[in-house]
C-alpha cells in the first residue's frame, strides 16, 4: 500500500506542480542575478515546496476554515498574484530593464507560491487529506500519511532537479534570449492569472449558496414596470 499511495500521489501532483513551467519562470526572473544566488533560490524553493505541501495536507483545511477562505477565493488571489508578476515581466520598469536586485528573494513567491504550489495544487492536497480522513478504520493511517510525506519529498526533489536545469539554459540563451524569454513568459503568466480568476469566478457561480442568494435578491428586488 505504501508504494501504491506514493505512486498515485506523484501521478496526481506532477501535472499540478508542473516543474518545467516554474523553470521557465525562474529563467525570466533570474535575469541579472548571480549564479550562486540563483542556486540558493532553487534550493530554498524545493524546501519551501515540501513544507507548503505538508502544511496544506495536514492543516490546510483548518487554516482556510479559520480565516474563512474558500477555494475559489484562493484561486482568485493566486490568479491576481500571477497576473501581476507576469505584467511586470512583460512590461519591465526602466530601472528593472537595466538590471535587478541580486539579493531579491524569489524562492517562496513566486516560485513556490503560486507557481508550483498554487491554488490548484493546494486544493488537490486538501481534498486528498479529506478523503484519507474519511477512509474506514481498517486502513493503516500511519502508512498512508508516511507515503504522502514521501511523495511530497520526491516531488520536491524532482522539482529541484528540473529547476537546476535553468542555469545551463540561461548560459545557452544569453542576455538577448533571456530578455525574449522573460517577455514571453510574462505574457503566459498574465494569461494563466486570468484563467485562474475565470476558474474561481466559475466556481463561485456554480456554488448553490450563490444561486440561492441570487434567487432571493431577484424575489426581494422590485420588478420594473
Amino acid at each position: 500500500m505504501f508504494l501504491q499511495v506514493v505512486f498515485l500521489a506523484l501521478l496526481a501532483l506532477l501535472p499540478m506542480v508542473n516543474p518545467p513551467t516554474t523553470a521557465t519562470l525562474l529563467l525570466g526572473l533570474s535575469k541579472g542575478m548571480s549564479r550562486e544566488h540563483v542556486r540558493r533560490q532553487v534550493n530554498l524553493a524545493a524546501i519551501y515546496l515540501f513544507c507548503t505541501l505538508c502544511v496544506s495536507f495536514f492543516i490546510g483545511s483548518s487554516i482556510l476554515d479559520l480565516f474563512g477562505i474558500s477555494i475559489p477565493g484562493l484561486r482568485l488571489a493566486g490568479g491576481l498574484i500571477i497576473g501581476f508578476i507576469g505584467f511586470r515581466m512583460l512590461f519591465p520598469a526602466p530601472s528593472q530593464a537595466s538590471g535587478v536586485d541580486i539579493n531579491q528573494s524569489i524562492a517562496f513567491v513566486p516560485l513556490t507560491m503560486p507557481s508550483m504550489c498554487g491554488p490548484g495544487t493546494m486544493a488537490l492536497v486538501i481534498s486528498g487529506a479529506a478523503q484519507i480522513a474519511e477512509l474506514p478504520e481498517h486502513y493503516n493511517r500511519v502508512t498512508i500519511y508516511s507515503a504522502m510525506v514521501t511523495a511530497f519529498a520526491l516531488m520536491s526533489l524532482l522539482s529541484w532537479a528540473v529547476l537546476k536545469l535553468a542555469d545551463p539554459v540561461c548560459k545557452l540563451l544569453g542576455a538577448t534570449g533571456i530578455d525574449a524569454m522573460t517577455r514571453i513568459m510574462g505574457f503566459l503568466l498574465v494569461c494563466m492569472g486570468m484563467q485562474f480568476c475565470i476558474n474561481g469566478i466559475k466556481e463561485v457561480a456554480q456554488d448553490p449558496v450563490f444561486h440561492q442568494v441570487s434567487q432571493a435578491s431577484a424575489v426581494i428586488s422590485p420588478t420594473t414596470p
